[in-house]
Order: structure tokens, then C-alpha cells, then sequence
């Protein structure tokens, strides 16, 4: 992993040490559960446990993440430098005196904006190579965080990541240059041509307004 990931890593381990020491973004998801949407359906038992494990997990997985699109969008000749310094520089602000009372709550904005920038990206190449960059399907997982942030910070940082995508242009991508980018991607593929769910892993799914309603009239 290059420097600049690591710094991002180190920052991510921090904030997982402190929630296993304290446990502060477990208990507080008793207050935030009640008041989710009622399309995101969670495991009935220990819902904030797994509620937890997910945000470790989605939080986690932005370094190896974003160092694959950085590797392919090198490989494609695409500048992948501003998300990148944008994504480092926002990690890095997160204070590093007394590491223990900064934990997962503190870091959620930041990765949220991370996997946001993330998923335009794949949307906007997806069509260009006709493959997904990303490893797994990060929809649902973006939605799931957004609820737990509100919808005026989820706002703030959707504006963010689109002011980052309009300096990051894919137009002048040449046939070579799209052929280096998908060559390079199948080094990273374990499944071709699977596309999985990210947040499925861990039980979280969205259901459709009309099986919401077959299932629960009292709302």
C-alpha cells in the first residue's frame, strides 16, 4: 500500500481501536436506529452490533478501494491526483491528540465522501469498459450512511464529490489508454463478472415501497 493510503489506514485503525475501547457509536445507534428509513431492513436481533460491524467494514474498505481506481485510472492516463489529495487531506484533519475520543462517528463524513466519489467515478467508466471498477456494488452501503449522517451533511458532501468529478474527465480516454485500463483491472478480479452488494454482506438490504407495505401496514 503507497504512503498515502497507509496515512488514510493508520487514521481508519485509530478510529477502530476507539470503538472497541468505548463503544460510543454502538450505544448512540440506539438513539439513531428508531428514526432510519423504513425501507432499510436490518437483522431483528442486535441491529446496532451489526449496524456497527458494517460502518467498520465500509470504512475500512477505503484504502485498498480507492488505491485500485487510483492504479486503474493511472493505467487509463486518467488524473486521479485531486480526489485523491481531497480524500487524504480530509483524514488528516481528523485529530490525532487523545485518538481514543475521535472514533468511528468522527470519521463517517469523510468516508461517505470517499465511497460517493467512488461510485460516480465506476458510473461514469462503467459504460466506457463495460465492467464495474469497484469490487463490490456500494449503493445500498452509501444510502444505509447517508441516513446515519442526515440528509443535509449527505447533501454537503454529494456537492463535494461532484465539484472533484468535474476535474476528473474521461472524455479524451484513447482505445489503448481503455484497453490498459481493463487489463489492468483484471488483475484484481477473484470473480469475474460478479458485481456483489456490499452492504448484503452483512444482512442490510433496501426493500421496495410496496414490499415495505406488505409487510408492515402499521407505518
Amino acid at each position: 500500500m503507497s504512503d498515502h493510503y497507509q496515512l488514510i489506514q493508520q487514521c481508519i485503525d485509530r478510529a477502530v481501536a476507539a470503538e472497541q475501547s468505548r463503544g460510543r457509536f454502538r450505544r448512540a445507534l440506539h438513539d439513531t436506529l428508531p428514526n432510519l428509513h423504513r425501507s432499510i431492513h436490518l437483522p431483528q436481533r442486535d441491529a446496532p452490533l451489526h449496524i456497527t460491524c458494517f460502518v467498520i467494514r465500509y470504512i475500512q474498505a477505503i484504502p485498498s478501494w480507492m488505491q485500485r481506481l487510483d492504479e486503474m485510472c493511472h493505467a487509463g492516463g486518467l488524473d486521479f491526483h485531486p480526489l485523491r489529495e481531497l480524500i487524504l487531506h480530509s483524514f488528516s484533519q481528523v485529530p490525532e491528540r487523545q485518538p481514543y475520543e475521535h472514533g468511528l462517528g468522527s470519521i463517517l463524513d469523510e468516508a461517505y465522501l470517499a465511497h460517493r466519489a467512488m461510485e460516480e467515478i465506476n458510473d461514469m467508466l462503467h459504460p466506457l469498459c463495460g465492467t464495474p471498477l469497484l469490487p463490490m456494488d456500494p449503493m445500498v452501503a452509501n444510502l444505509v450512511v447517508r441516513e446515519l449522517l442526515g440528509e443535509k451533511l449527505a447533501c454537503q458532501l454529494d456537492d463535494l464529490a461532484n465539484i472533484l468529478l468535474q476535474r476528473f474527465e474521461p472524455a479524451e480516454l484513447d482505445p489503448e489508454r481503455l484497453v490498459s485500463m481493463i487489463l489492468y483491472k483484471q488483475r484484481y478480479d477473484d470473480a469475474p463478472g460478479e458485481w456483489p452488494d456490499f452492504a448484503s454482506q452483512l444482512q442490510i438490504e433496501l426493500r421496495t415501497p410496496s414490499l415495505s407495505r406488505q409487510i408492515d401496514l402499521s407505518h
